[in-house]
């Protein structure tokens, strides 16, 4: 089975199309899906442009951390051990956990265990429907990485 290297632009591909196949499963539309190495002080961050309500924004917010915790529990990761993975999955996921929880963490401080735990269980949950484009997502992360950028229409496309 191939192993994915953690936070390589691949395992990028995997946080963001995350959120953007969330989204779409459950209503919302995609505008991209893009790599901003062209931006300044981006260092090869990406980002998912979706387009939610309500209703389903909570769901797409955890998209990300969902897909890394679907890449985590199927073993397409290297050997770590759960905290040391846990660590990095939630600083990932930082920028999504503020907008979760609808405010900006000052450099020094941290979300409370219980916002954190909650966040992961709402995540795993979330990450049954990432497991469910499994098939979808990995036929489209090479043309993540090859283009730099996909629309909406070509993942919902995939995702059949």
């Amino acid at each position: 089975m191939h192993k994915i290297d953690i936070n390589s632009r691949e395992y990028q591909c995997w946080h963001e199309l995350g959120h953007a196949v969330v989204c779409l499963h459950l209503g919302g539309t995609v505008d991209l899906v893009e790599f901003l190495d062209d931006q300044p002080h981006a260092q090869g961050v990406a980002r998912a442009r979706c387009n939610t309500h309500e209703e389903i924004r909570s769901h797409v917010l955890c998209g990300g951390f969902a897909a890394e915790l679907f890449l985590l529990r199927n073993q397409f990761l290297p050997s770590i051990s759960e905290a040391d993975i846990t660590q990095i999955i939630f600083k990932n996921a930082t920028k999504d956990r503020e907008m979760y929880w609808r405010r900006e963490l000052p450099p020094d401080e941290n979300f409370t265990r219980e916002e954190d735990e909650m966040f992961m269980l709402h995540a795993a949950e979330v990450s049954k429907i990432v497991g469910r484009y499994k098939t979808a997502i990995q036929a489209l992360v090479p043309e993540l990485l090859e283009a730099g950028r996909l629309d909406g229409k070509c993942i919902q496309d995939a995702m059949g």
